[in-house]
């Protein structure tokens, strides 16, 4: 359904690896390649990650409101994996203001935006101004991700659950 979409970030066209940068999350970069089905089969967040996306992209097509519930649940115990990854790899924090969402939610509402924004290009143009402001939402919180990775490795933020 999202072989290629509108945004692409440099370094994919490039084919060059790039490596997570903060004690192992992975950049904004890194997740929107996974998001769209490329470079996430050597690690196992972003496999996480672009299991998530795949998630919400057969979730919008859904009638049945059973298995709405089943990939809901799914989508659950994915952001679970993530957050125990993080727990598990990330940096040791006992300081640092909360943040208000653990890491898998925080993909999780990146991966619903991404699949959401290219679901409206598809449906109505990528000049359309809603899939637009689609886009700009999504760009918007990639920044704010990117911000958040960095103040966690910083020590200046923590996600909830871990002291």
């Amino acid at each position: 359904m999202f072989g290629q979409s509108v945004m692409v970030p440099g370094d994919v066209r490039t084919g060059r690896q790039v490596a997570p940068p903060w004690g192992g999350l992975p950049t904004a970069t890194q997740l929107l390649c996974s998001f769209q089905g490329t470079k996430f089969a050597d690690h196992e967040l972003l496999r996480s990650a672009h299991a998530l996306a795949a998630l919400h992209a057969r979730r919008i097509t859904m009638q049945d409101s059973r298995l709405v519930a089943e990939m809901d649940q799914r989508r659950r115990e994915l952001i679970e994996d993530i957050d125990e990854w993080f727990h598990e790899r990330g940096p040791r924090l006992l300081d640092g203001l909360i943040h208000t969402e653990t890491l898998g939610a925080v993909i999780d509402r990146l991966a619903w935006r991404w699949v959401d924004a290219n679901q409206m290009v598809e449906t109505d143009g990528a000049r359309d101004q809603y899939a637009r402001k689609r886009w700009h939402r999504l760009a918007e919180l990639i920044d704010g991700y990117t911000e958040l990775a960095g103040d966690i490795v910083g020590g200046r933020r923590r996600f909830p659950g871990r002291m």
